[in-house]
């Protein structure tokens, strides 16, 4: 076995499942990430991954894909001839940690703080097809899900089912949970993760899965899971998106980003390429005709060895051998085929399959059909006297020790975790002002603290939203109706918008008034879509009812078109206004003298609740439907009227207005969010919760406009836009 087979690693499968949680305990300590940045460092001074040293994508890219063309032959050996079923399956479970997260590692290189720039958009057009954006489970692991299932391995679309999988090799997390935490920290590992997205786009289809024949994977499941490959509406393939997005930052940073970035493809590729060596090694040794058993073994010897005291094997107690199986599969397996249980190539007429996992056997549903199979198979197998098998393949001293090695290092593995230490408690901040908390939280980069800030920050709004609630007036219905869903209730209160703007005779703002509110009203619309970025997450973003939400965080940033980005676009009319501001993410934009105080507060809010996806998705499905319809028929209209009298130019207003439509848009999508997500509710937490969470959602709704705040104040005063959430 490889190095990177035979040092157990447990901590991978830990590493992973943490990664992949969107409120999880990161940012991970310094020497969690320790390993990764000695990889990367050693990546940096080596540069052995492909020939040369170049940072030119497309230098990097032609290597790799030799590289990868070559990396298939030793899977196509193991792979070749007939029952490679072991083969296969060992293939497709050791692929399924990297394939099951396919682009995931690109899901928070794009948020409020960078919406506008160039490069963000590139990068979050590439993710967009990842996901499949606008389409539920339409994700490259969802596609890679569905080759499982219709081949009947294993299903691990419960990712902690898949990090427990003794199938699934230690080696094979490795890489998926390193790109994962660095996924959760890009202000710290941009260029590292630029070049490694460059280089997995350029190997295309992992080496492992592209020897696998047509009758395992088709064409189209083989087009599908080419990380390199185009999906959805983009013309451009991903691999052509990845370089775009490397070639713009090479542009931005210089000398010292483009030795970053390449260093990030080197480490990327080293890391490939050892799992591929070690994977081969394994899918080769699963064509042994002890393997499968000797694996089912292993993974049952903890509990058996409880039960099998009595039982004599060889002259020792059966729960003796199960209790030591790292001593190797030789001497077991031959006292096994050489007992009264087994009889050599005769399953059916072996006692152990029988009788004993009989109904009336003492083993009666002690093991799945699938590892009936595995016995069934292993015993057909059996010479009489065992050194040859009957499907002519050899158990040879050096095949023994070779599967000895790798079951060693699993059992180790199996036996011996090494858990990641809990991430300390998180501490509150000092205590800082809207100003300091906007700049902080415009980085998607946690710390304990100001985690601990932005909940306490969202729950306190969220008390405020509550408040009277059922005494408010144009609020979400009391009780919702699941027959018809929430589309009937829009079409009424967009009526209503409609009627309240033709009965109102709203004066024509002072200039003055409308420049002063359009101004206070930019660090809220430069973050447009930020109570949504949380939904870039992997899991939420093609979820049936997170995909609405990460649909309309495309769309407000522009679906990748820089000129229809709708921070660029607000961030041009007010430039018409005689004022250059300076960048969102900067510390000056949160400092900039002309906004006031107050007109941080809502942003603040919408920065804090995005940070917790999850805990509080009722509330952001309320708060994504009040934001949607605000200006919708009324208020829009309204804006457009003040902007035109002065000569500003009406494209953001009237943008929102067609875009935030209550029939197909923006207003339509939130209410099918929330209808979709209280659908599934039953079948999630149980029955009888949907009156809860729908309270929870309604103060969500609220929480746009609640009660005795600056925020209701400072809409009272604007006439360019949300004065009524509804």
């Amino acid at each position: 076995m490889t190095n990177a087979a035979a040092q157990p690693e447990p901590d991978h499968r830990i590493l992973y499942l943490r990664a992949l949680d969107p409120e999880g305990d990161l940012p991970l300590r310094p020497a969690d990430l320790e390993p990764v940045r000695a990889a990367l460092a050693a990546a940096g001074r080596t540069g052995d991954a492909v020939p040369g040293r170049a940072a030119d994508p497309e230098e990097l890219t032609a290597a790799t894909r030799a590289w990868a063309a070559a990396a298939r032959e030793p899977f196509a050996r193991a792979l070749a001839g007939p029952d490679n079923g072991p083969a296969v399956r060992c293939v497709l479970l050791n692929c399924a940690p990297l394939a099951l997260s396919a682009g995931a590692w690109l899901q928070w290189l794009s948020g409020s703080g960078n919406a506008e720039t160039p490069l963000a958009l590139r990068v979050l057009t590439l993710y967009a097809a990842d996901v499949g954006v606008g389409y539920a489970e339409a994700d490259r692991g969802s596609d890679y899900s569905r080759l499982l299932h219709r081949h009947r391995v294993e299903e691990p679309l419960a990712r902690i089912r898949l990090a427990a999988n003794e199938r699934v090799e230690s080696f094979s997390f490795r890489l998926p949970a390193m790109l994962l935490a660095l996924s959760r920290l890009p202000g710290a590992f941009l260029p590292e993760l630029l070049g490694a997205d460059l280089c997995l786009r350029s190997v295309g289809l992992l080496p492992p899965l592209a020897a696998l024949g047509p009758e395992v994977l088709d064409r189209d499941e083989a087009l599908a899971l080419d990380l390199g490959s185009a999906r959805g509406e983009p013309a451009a393939t991903a691999l052509e998106l990845s370089t775009a997005a490397a070639r713009q930052y090479l542009a931005e940073n210089g000398p010292a980003g483009a030795e970053r970035l390449r260093r990030g493809f080197h480490w990327a590729l080293g890391e490939l390429r050892r799992w591929c060596e070690a994977l081969a090694e394994e899918t080769g040794l699963s064509r042994h005709p002890d393997y499968e058993v000797w694996r089912l073994i292993c993974t049952r010897a903890r509990q058996a060895a409880v039960y099998h005291a009595r039982y004599k094997l060889a002259g020792r107690p059966l729960g003796a051998w199960f209790a030591d199986p790292g001593a190797g599969p030789g001497p077991f397996l031959d006292a096994l085929a050489a007992s009264p249980l087994v009889r050599p190539g005769r399953p059916d007429a072996s006692p152990l399959l029988r009788g004993l996992i009989g109904p009336k056997g003492p083993m009666f549903r002690i093991f799945t059909p699938a590892e009936i199979a595995v016995l069934r198979r292993w015993i057909a197998a059996l010479p009489a006297d065992g050194a040859v098998a009957a499907d002519g393949g050899e158990r040879t001293p050096d095949d023994r020790r070779a599967l000895h090695r790798a079951q060693r290092s699993w059992y180790l593995h199996q036996e011996r975790p090494v858990p990641l230490p809990a991430a300390p408690d998180a501490a509150p901040l000092p205590r800082i002002g809207v100003r300091a908390a906007y700049r902080a939280l415009l980085s998607r980069t946690d710390t304990p603290g100001l985690r601990r800030y932005a909940y306490d920050y969202a729950r306190r709004w969220l008390a405020r939203s509550r408040y009277g609630l059922d005494r408010a007036p144009q609020q979400l219905p009391a009780v919702w109706q699941g027959a018809n869903g929430l589309r009937e209730w829009l079409d009424q209160a967009h009526d209503r918008h409609g009627s309240e703007f033709a009965e109102r005779n709203v004066p024509l703002p002072d200039r003055a008034d409308l420049v002063d509110s359009t101004l206070q009203l930019a660090p809220l619309i430069m973050i447009d879509g930020g109570w949504l970025q949380g939904f870039t997450d992997y899991r939420l973003a093609s979820s049936p009812c997170g995909q609405f939400l990460f649909r309309t965080y495309w769309d407000e940033l522009g679906n990748g078109e820089w000129e229809l980005n709708h921070p660029k676009i607000y961030r041009d009319l007010i430039a018409t206004m005689g004022f250059d501001l300076p960048p969102t993410g900067s510390a000056a934009f949160a400092e900039w003298p002309g906004f006031r105080e107050e007109s941080f507060a809502l942003p603040v809010y919408w920065l804090s609740i995005s940070r917790f996806p999850q805990r509080f998705q009722p509330e952001i499905l309320g708060l994504n439907l009040a934001m949607e319809l605000s200006g919708v028929g009324g208020s829009y209209r309204s804006a457009r009227a003040g902007l035109k009298h002065h000569g500003f130019s009406t494209q953001f207003v009237d943008l929102h207005n067609t875009i935030d439509n209550v029939a197909t848009g923006h207003s339509a999508w939130a209410a099918d969010a929330i209808d979709s997500y209280l659908a599934d509710l039953p079948g999630m937490v149980g029955p009888q919760q949907e009156a809860a969470v729908w309270e929870r959602v309604r103060a969500g709704y609220r929480s746009l406009n609640p009660p005795e705040g600056t925020v209701a104040d400072l809409y009272a005063a604007l006439n360019v836009t949300l004065k009524n959430p509804n």
